[in-house]
């Protein structure tokens, strides 16, 4: 089993329907990418999928009350650039008063910020006011700088928060080649367990929203092979089986409360 904090299969070019498979097994969070729809359309895709998270909530006919009766996963407040609310990890700057307010509403309705697509100075606003912090799919710029991977001290800031952290398959994140292999996966994981242990990280594979996978690693029949391997490693069952499903598993399960029906 794999539980997916981050898949993008509902806004996909080719997506037509869930496959039945997906929560025959495991239990994945699909995002929203807004991609310049309106927050109607968008809301219409939530209704295919019982696990929905906003990407980017930076829609011109954007309703927060609308957002929160879908219950998200969790919400991000824009996607690598600047919009009403933040400044994406493109831009550079502190968050609006406007995001303080959605982010007021979010607290008060228990749910959760996604910090995946955030600057470094918005970052530390949403530390400073929000009450759920998580971030969906990264990787960690310890191992390879990229300006979607977050340094030890926002880490540190997500843990304290008691929030968990993605790792994505995306292999853009992991290295400057055009080349991705498991290893790169593999020092990923090493760096987050070496330094904070394993009870913080899960897996954010952005499948379908990127590409360029370690060693093909493009479904989670693949992912959950990989996982298998790590016991060769030293990995224990339990260290594996953590990051792999039971720390979203346990989030989802007390921090959202409201698993698919499967």
């Amino acid at each position: 089993m794999i539980a997916d904090f981050h898949n993008d299969i509902l806004t996909s070019i080719n997506f037509t329907s869930l496959p039945k498979s997906y929560y025959k097994k495991n239990k994945v969070v699909t995002a929203v990418y807004n991609d310049g729809r309106s927050f109607s359309q968008a809301l219409s895709l939530c209704k295919k999928s019982p696990l929905i998270a906003f990407e980017d909530i930076g829609y011109k006919d954007f309703d927060c009350e609308k957002a929160i009766k879908v219950k998200p996963v969790y919400v991000g407040l824009t996607w690598n650039y600047e919009n009403q609310f933040a400044f994406g990890c493109k831009t550079d700057g502190g968050l609006k008063e406007s995001g303080r307010k959605i982010i007021k509403t979010l607290n008060d309705n228990k749910i959760t910020v996604d910090t995946a697509h955030i600057c470094r100075k918005s970052f530390k606003d949403i530390i400073d006011c929000a009450d759920f912090v998580i971030n969906s799919h990264t990787c960690f710029s310890s191992v390879y700088q990229h300006s979607r991977n977050i340094e030890d001290w926002q880490i540190e800031a997500i843990i304290e928060k008691g929030g968990l952290i993605g790792l994505t398959c995306c292999g853009y994140f992991m290295t400057g080649e055009k080349i991705c292999k498991k290893t790169d996966f593999i020092r990923q994981i090493d760096y987050f367990c070496s330094k904070f242990g394993y009870k913080n990280l899960c897996v954010g594979t952005d499948f379908y929203g990127s590409d360029f996978f370690p060693d093909g690693i493009n479904d989670y029949e693949q992912l959950e092979d990989f996982f298998y391997s790590l016991e060769k490693l030293g990995y224990s069952k339990e260290q594996i089986n953590s990051i792999k499903y039971d720390n979203l598993n346990f989030f989802l399960e007390n921090y959202y409360g409201r698993l698919p029906n499967v």
